[in-house]
């Protein structure tokens, strides 16, 4: 299994809500799905009909603008493991909650968080194409859950260079790193006396608070506020526990006007 399939679980539970049913009809038509294709603020793909025809199917969401991605990438790259799991080719469910806590959204937030349309001339809302198209495009994350980022402006490649780039300072790619200064050791000891363990410092009585590396943020008032914010999350991350106990799997946001579907009655 995929270690990123439970994406594709989140993101029909996001769009269908609680409803079993749509759920079924959501997966089963996805089988019908060629030339799917993810750009920025847009899902588009062929969805096979009756008599062999196909329609044209579009899903459309809102783009995050460049301010909005480089507070989400300084949060992210501020926490070692975040940076860690995204630089290995991972996308942890946790990312969604960073979104939220920071007032943007990763996943929509059912289907009037997206406008569609269809070539076909039903009027069903939504009907059986962009159901399927929906349900291909879940599938599609449990191999490259990075397309969520994609489809809201911001490609894989350029998300983690800039993740890469507000981490911690290190030499460029290709580049040496310089050579230690010689040191001269003399003859060693002999004996019992050879070396003594000092005394260890004692355990904190609570986990160092998480730092997190917010210094993209231009207002000091902001960044105190982001680290706020992130420090329960970094702290279910790193007790190995993916599902969050105690932080909700979703976060209560500010949201702007939200677009609703539209159809097209042609072909």
């Amino acid at each position: 299994m995929s270690r990123h399939a439970r994406w594709s679980q989140r993101f029909t539970e996001a769009v269908t809500g609680a409803d079993p049913l749509e759920r079924g009809r959501f997966h089963a038509a996805g089988g019908a799905v060629t030339e799917l294709r993810v750009r920025a603020g847009e899902v588009v793909a062929k969805v096979g009909g009756t008599a062999g025809r196909s329609h044209h199917v579009s899903l459309i969401r809102e783009t995050l603008d460049d301010g909005t991605w480089d507070r989400i990438c300084a949060a992210l790259a501020g926490q070692p493991l975040f940076r860690a799991r995204l630089l290995s080719g991972e996308l942890p469910l946790e990312v969604e909650r960073v979104f939220d806590l920071l007032g943007s959204a990763l996943l929509p937030q059912g289907p009037l968080d997206l406008v569609t349309t269809c070539s076909c001339a039903g009027w069903e809302d939504p009907c059986g194409h962009v159901t399927a198209c929906l349900g291909a495009f879940a599938a599609r994350l449990d191999d490259d859950p990075f397309l969520l980022l994609a489809w809201l402006g911001r490609e894989r490649r350029a998300f983690l260079g800039q993740v890469r780039q507000l981490g911690p300072a290190a030499a460029p790619v290709g580049e040496a790193l310089p050579a230690p200064a010689p040191v001269e050791i003399g003859p060693l000891p002999d004996g019992p006396d050879f070396w003594t363990a000092p005394d260890l410092p004692p355990l904190p009585s609570t986990p160092p608070r998480p730092q997190p590396a917010v210094h993209a943020l231009a207002d000091p008032q902001e960044a105190a506020e982001a680290a706020e914010a992130l420090t329960p999350l970094y702290e279910v991350l790193i007790s190995g526990n993916p599902c969050g106990e105690g932080v909700s799997a979703r976060g209560t946001r500010p949201r702007g006007p939200r677009g609703g579907e539209t159809r097209g009655p042609t072909g």
